[in-house]
């Protein structure tokens, strides 16, 4: 059976959700303004009324769902600091840089931004929203998405990846991710691709020290960003790297239990041989992987335009 059947297969229940939901959404709309201002989580956004909905959430940002009460209005991912934090200078700091980053953006597969503001008095941006959900999810639910059907199109993952990273890193401002990671890729049932959570990043020609201390999710982590090391795309490349090999193998390349076991795994990890995937792949995969997760910046591809030719040559 193809991977396309086993996203079809997924996604006939996300269909009959949608439609559900579009339903419910209509008659919201349709309900007189007075009949709807009592929820709280209908909000006035500069580019209409929105009803949030909960999303996703970390420890400083939660992402909400905003569904839109007018005709003709696309749905939005909407990205809040969380009360906590919003007196934090620098995490307003990076928040009003990632909003900008994001505005910056111009890709299809890339977040398309909206808006930015407040909600009473917590900081938002807002974007497209993009119907996927994260790669993390072909691990989690292998029932539907079997491991070898994931191998099968992990280099077209991995290559679409590394095309979204050769526009950031390549661009009039480019910029740096600093957190790719299965969460932050999300897939469509067309098995495209959507890098997003741009929380981490920085325009390379601004980064300051600061800049530098928003790094990645402990299990995907690169060396320098371990050992507090200032890191540039060649870090991204990295992290491209742990992806492909998880893909590929089904299990975490960085297996420590605790933060502190992640970050000493990074910092201290060993060049593999180019053929330590042989069992499972070919020579020239097994190499590509091996030199994406050089732990050494210089010994990894340099751009990622180098690491997309040499996957074209498998």
């Amino acid at each position: 059976m193809k991977i396309t059947q086993w996203f079809r297969r997924r996604n006939k229940q996300a269909d009959t959700d949608a439609a559900e939901a579009q339903s419910r959404d209509k008659k919201a709309a349709e309900r007189p303004a007075e009949a709807v201002l009592p929820n709280a989580n209908v909000v006035d956004l500069s580019v209409g009324k929105y009803r949030l909905e909960p999303f996703t959430e970390g420890g400083i940002c939660v992402v909400m769902k905003g569904i839109p009460l007018e005709p003709g209005k696309p749905k939005l991912a909407v990205k809040l600091v969380r009360e906590q934090w919003l007196n934090h200078a620098a995490v307003r700091r990076q928040f009003s840089n990632e909003s900008q980053i994001v505005r910056e953006l111009n890709h299809p597969f890339l977040p398309k931004y909206r808006a930015r503001g407040l909600i009473g008095q917590q900081a938002y941006y807002a974007y497209e929203f993009i119907e996927g959900f994260p790669l993390i999810n072909l691990s989690q639910e292998q029932g539907r998405f079997p491991p070898q059907l994931v191998k099968q199109i992990s280099v077209s993952i991995v290559r679409q990846l590394l095309e979204q990273l050769d526009h950031l890193h390549n661009g009039l401002k480019p910029v740096i991710h600093g957190d790719i990671s299965s969460e932050n890729i999300l897939i469509d049932p067309q098995q495209r691709i959507y890098l997003v959570d741009f929380g981490c990043a920085h325009f390379l020609r601004q980064a300051n020290k600061e800049s530098y201390q928003w790094i990645a999710k402990p299990s995907f982590i690169s060396p320098e960003q371990a050992k507090g090391e200032t890191w540039d795309q060649r870090s991204d490349l990295y992290q491209a790297g742990i992806l492909f090999y998880e893909l590929l193998m089904n299990r975490r390349w960085n297996e420590g239990r605790s933060k502190r076991d992640k970050v000493l795994f990074a910092a201290s990890c060993k060049r593999q041989s180019d053929d330590f995937l042989a069992t499972v792949v070919d020579q020239k995969t097994s190499a590509v992987v091996a030199k994406l997760l050089d732990p050494a910046p210089d010994g990894r591809f340099q751009t990622a335009k180098e690491a997309i030719a040499a996957l074209d040559k498998l």
